[in-house]
């Protein structure tokens, strides 16, 4: 056996009791390495001298309670789907559904706006291109306005 398989034994020591063979093995060891036998006898010893836990006097109370709010928590086989959602262990899935509705409907409701005031500029639209032309067929005279002289002063005294 080498340091290795020592090591190897203490864990599993750890873990569980050991069986016979490995017993017999860590023997062996500890014989031909005085050493770690002086280390296994203190460690040993030490152990030894740990006093027992003392266990609480509702152990089982506490345990079976705690199996029965774990067995609570579990959703009945017999429930629809939708009540199972409504359990308070979903509570996330209900807060980011309900904040994509809200976002869905504040979509929708924006996207309406938008097509209201898209129709609105197109009816604008429309009328003012209607009016046009009743207003271009005039467009000579306009011209004409604004290329006429300047007020004769004399003339304008005159009128009045």
């Amino acid at each position: 056996m080498n340091q290795s398989e020592f090591d190897n034994l203490l864990k599993t020591a750890l873990e569980r009791d050991l069986t016979d063979a490995e017993l017999a093995s860590l023997e062996n060891w500890l014989a031909e390495n005085s050493t770690d036998q002086a280390e296994w006898e203190v460690l040993d010893h030490l152990l030894a001298a740990l006093p027992d836990t003392p266990v609480a006097t509702n152990f089982t109370a506490r345990v079976l309670d705690e199996v029965c709010s774990v067995e609570a928590a579990q959703p009945v086989l017999g429930q629809a789907w939708w009540q199972r959602l409504l359990a308070p262990q979903f509570r996330p899935v209900q807060i980011a559904a309900a904040a994509t509705l809200a976002m869905v409907i504040g979509g929708v409701g924006y996207q309406s706006h938008l097509n209201q005031s898209r129709a609105e500029m197109a009816a604008a639209i429309v009328s003012i291109a209607e009016f046009t032309p009743v207003f271009l067929a005039d467009i000579e005279a306009i011209e004409a306005v604004a290329q006429a002289d300047v007020i004769d002063e004399e003339l304008w005294a005159a009128l009045k």
